[in-house]
Parts: structure tokens; C-alpha cells; sequence
């Protein structure tokens, strides 16, 4: 294994506010009592509250990489596929069904609360680009090698369906490729960077 990176992590420096403000975001809904919304609206708001205050403590809390793929390429196309997702209210044609809303929320909570479980697996493994920390063989990730990208996308589905289709589905299909190149070049670098990680892949399911 090669020495860790002793260098100021970008990752927390930029990110932790970023993921504190959506925290107050979420609580800020949540208390907003003019707010017509359905109970599994409320649930998806918990769900995504959760997610990012896991988010912010476990980029506190964790430590150097002992490696990280640091090519400008796979940099954009991670924080791409981290803050697509976003983007999908503003495209959405708007008017979506009560059934296709009802079912969005539901996929969004469901999304949310399976990735906040991924993100208490991954610990302080979390990193936004490729980096190397420990092995994580703990909740999904005992059989699959990135649960938290498939949870994600689920609830990137549910946010589509919420906004009423349109341009968004182009966003969800970009997301769905970004998510699965980000996945390989993980696999690359923690392949290189950690001992019984090929154990771990050959007994494990991903993307490819």
C-alpha cells in the first residue's frame, strides 16, 4: 500500500458547506408549516435530512487517502454525477400525475433512506472522486460494490417522475452513465490501492 496523502483534503475543505446547507435546506422545509405536503413528502425531506448530516460527519471524521485519482477529467465527471440530481426539478415538463407523484415519493424516500444505510456502511470511506482509504464488506456492500450508486439512482428515478419527465430523463440517463464509469475507475484504483480487494470483487457483485 503506498503512504496515505498528507495533503489538505479538498474534498472536506469544499464540500462540507456545501452539504451543511443543504442540511438547513431540509430543516428549513420541514418547519415550513404552509407547506402543502404528503407523507411520504415529509418521509423523502427525513430521508434526505439523514443523508447529509451522515454526509457531513463522516467527511469530518475521516482521514487521508492513501490514494486518489486526481485526473480533471474523472474530477468533473464525479461532481457531475454528485449534483445532476439537482438539476432535474428545473427540466422537468412540471404537471406529473398524482400517481406518477405518489410514486416518485415514494421511490425518493426509499432511495434516500437505502443510500444514508450505504453511507453508515461506507463509513468514513466516503469520497465524492476515486481516493483509498480501507475496505468497506459491511450492510450492501457484502454483496454488492456500490449500493450507494444504485440507491441514488432510484431515488434520481422518483425526483424525474416527481417533476413531470420531460428534459430530466436526458439528466437520469447521463447520471446512470457517469455513475457506472465512476464506478470502474473506483474499482481500478482500489484494486492498485488495497490488499484483498480482487478477494472482495471476485465475491462481490458491480457493474461489470
Amino acid at each position: 500500500m503506498q503512504p496515505r496523502d498528507r495533503r489538505p483534503d479538498v474534498g472536506r475543505l469544499l464540500l462540507v458547506p456545501v452539504f451543511l446547507g443543504l442540511v438547513v435546506f431540509n430543516v428549513s422545509h420541514l418547519l415550513d408549516r404552509d407547506a402543502d405536503r404528503s407523507a411520504l413528502e415529509v418521509g423523502g425531506t427525513v430521508a434526505a435530512l439523514a443523508f447529509y448530516t451522515v454526509l457531513v460527519v463522516m467527511y469530518l471524521r475521516r482521514g487521508a487517502a492513501s490514494g486518489t485519482d486526481r485526473r480533471p477529467a474523472v474530477w468533473l465527471a464525479a461532481g457531475a454525477a454528485t449534483f445532476s440530481p439537482f438539476l432535474i426539478p428545473l427540466l422537468g415538463a412540471g404537471g406529473a400525475s398524482t400517481t406518477a407523484a405518489g410514486l416518485g415519493s415514494a421511490l425518493v424516500l426509499v432511495g434516500v433512506a437505502l443510500s444514508t444505510w450505504s453511507l453508515l456502511s461506507l463509513r468514513t470511506n466516503i469520497s465524492v472522486v476515486p481516493q483509498a482509504r480501507e475496505l468497506s464488506t459491511s450492510g450492501p456492500y457484502r454483496w454488492f460494490r456500490h449500493p450507494l450508486y444504485v440507491f441514488e439512482y432510484v431515488a434520481a428515478i422518483g425526483l424525474v417522475l416527481l417533476s413531470g419527465g420531460g428534459l430530466a430523463w436526458l439528466v437520469l440517463l447521463g447520471l446512470g452513465v457517469l455513475q457506472v464509469l465512476r464506478a470502474r475507475w473506483e474499482e481500478k484504483l482500489l484494486r492498485e490501492e488495497l490488499p484483498g480487494y480482487a478477494d472482495y470483487a471476485a465475491r462481490t457483485r458491480g457493474f461489470s
